[in-house]
């Protein structure tokens, strides 16, 4: 009877300790507005940056939450890692959904790699146009169940350039992995995009990466503009920071790519660790102060930001995409 009672209580104290740990995780909260979600609302005046303004042909973004984004450029529309979904496995959204994507018209997809919280599956059967998916070869095993047809699947290798009408897409290395269903050994890639325009501009996507990357190698080969870096899910730093940067390292990243603008990605929407999704941007701010880093707080996409998407793409005389490749070469490949 002793045992049985010894049981029952370690049943009980472990069934507390969990429920406890995913109240304090958030992940049966409620969802939240953009400011409270992000950590934004807890950012001195003097860390804040001030709003990106951008000229004419300048790349078009806007945020999907965590590491989603929209980006329309050069008459192309990219969607990267797009999840809409209000959870991911058991964390529940903690931040505002974004609109449906489904009226945005003709787009091409950037994966980055097969995780839940990048590759969404839902989200993209819900793109009416979608033209292309862009994923790293062998992860395509994880779309199966997409229903959008298989001609639209592009696996990708790294260091092979791509082409989306005027825009080069070369994926490159990740200090990450891929895998769908283990979180930390894979033998599927997970790799960022480099996005370069007509003009020589340059727009890195990092998608999942660790700071144990050559980061010397992408500023000698693409000399990237703007850097769209992850800055959350890092606690605890092990095993994590062989998998994620924390807003420091992002911060260190940013430097040593010679980006001339930063825009943060991976916080405020999931909890996927123990730090909470609005912890991270405010020590992101701190340490981009520090490095003296010209950096972008993400917009959200709203209502509006479908309408401006539509109009601009009815607009803007958009080339049918033309998704070719080549083989990038090993040296002096400078976009």
């Amino acid at each position: 009877m002793n045992l049985l009672n010894g049981r029952t209580m370690m049943v009980v104290v472990i069934a507390v300790l969990v429920v406890a740990a995913s109240m304090r995780l958030g992940w049966w909260g409620a969802r939240r507005a953009w400011p409270e979600a992000t950590g934004w609302n807890r950012i001195p005046g003097e860390l804040r940056p001030a709003e990106a303004a951008r000229g004419e042909g300048e790349p078009w973004i806007r945020w999907l939450g965590h590491s989603g984004f929209v980006i329309y450029w050069h008459g192309q529309t990219l969607l990267v890692d797009p999840n809409l979904s209000g959870r991911c496995t058991v964390a529940r959204r903690t931040m505002e959904l974004p609109p449906p994507l489904a009226g945005i018209g003709p787009a091409t997809v950037l994966i980055s790699h097969a995780h839940y919280d990048h590759l969404n599956i839902d989200t993209l059967a819900g793109i009416e146009q979608l033209e292309s998916i862009l994923i790293p070869a062998g992860s395509e095993v994880f779309l199966e169940r997409f229903s959008g047809g298989r001609d639209v699947i592009l696996p990708v290798e790294k260091d092979t350039t791509y082409t989306a009408g005027a825009l080069r897409i070369t994926p490159v290395r990740a200090a990450h992995n891929g895998n769908r269903f283990h979180p930390l050994r894979s033998t599927f890639a997970a790799v960022g995009y480099m996005i370069s325009g007509p003009d020589g501009k340059t727009i890195y996507v990092a998608g999942d990466t660790a700071f144990a990357n050559d980061w010397q190698d992408l500023r000698e080969r693409f000399h990237p503009d703007l850097a769209i870096l992850p800055i959350g899910a890092y606690a605890p730093r092990i095993p994590l920071k062989y998998h994620h940067l924390n807003p420091e390292e992002a911060a260190r990243v940013a430097e040593l790519l010679g980006a001339g603008e930063v825009i943060p990605c991976h916080f405020g929407t999931f909890t996927l660790s123990f730090d909470r999704p609005s912890s991270a941007l405010p020590r992101f701010a701190a340490a981009a102060k520090a490095l003296n880093l010209n950096w972008t707080m993400p917009v959200l996409l709203d209502q509006r930001g479908i309408t401006d998407l539509v109009t601009m793409t009815r607009q803007g005389r958009r080339p049918a995409a033309d998704l070719s490749s080549t083989r990038m070469p090993t040296e002096d490949a400078v976009p």
